[in-house]
């Protein structure tokens, strides 16, 4: 028998694909490339729900003083802060918080946007202290208001925060059951 090579194709030669010349893939793709970062650039400059700043804060008017200035309530709220409490055992213990501030002056939320790492280190440092005992109860949150409202305000002095409002506290077990 003669040895005949298997021939697939049915006999035809076949040609190299010719290769992509890269300036014309060059032309074609830069365009593509610059259309698409410029999209999600002006997305994320115009976008007003996406912004950089730590907070954001409500206004309520409380009326006219005896002088005739306006007097105002600002709300302020602070990102959540998430940190680890002592616990005893092999328990590991996790504090999830949401604060709201009270100001009487719209120009102090600036203040608190540029100070806002030291008031996160400030919460921060006080709650990893906590364990999850004293921080159980209307006892537990209101001496919590108390120190962080203390705390806070020698952060921020000048400024002055005239009230403390927890939004949410909540103990997180980690443990992992096997």
């Amino acid at each position: 028998m003669i040895d005949q090579e298997d021939d697939l194709d049915g006999g035809e030669e076949t040609s190299s694909p010719k290769p992509i010349n890269r300036k014309k893939m060059l032309i074609l793709v830069l365009p593509v490339v610059i259309v698409i970062g410029l999209s999600v650039g002006l997305y994320f400059a115009l976008n007003k729900d996406y912004n950089n700043t730590p907070g954001t804060y409500n206004i309520i008017q409380n009326g006219k003083s005896e002088d005739g200035t306006e007097n105002i309530t600002v709300f302020y709220d602070l990102p959540e802060i998430n940190a680890r409490i002592k616990s005893v055992g092999p328990d590991k213990k996790t504090v999830s918080l949401a604060l709201n501030v009270e100001l009487s002056k719209i120009e102090d939320v600036q203040t608190l946007d540029i100070l806002s790492p030291r008031i996160k280190d400030a919460v921060l440092s006080h709650v990893i202290e906590l364990t999850p005992e004293e921080i159980e109860g209307a006892n537990g949150i209101y001496w919590l208001k108390e120190e962080l409202l203390y705390r806070l305000n020698l952060v921020v002095a000048p400024v002055r925060i005239s009230s403390l409002n927890i939004k949410q506290i909540e103990v997180i077990n980690e443990n992992k059951e096997p």
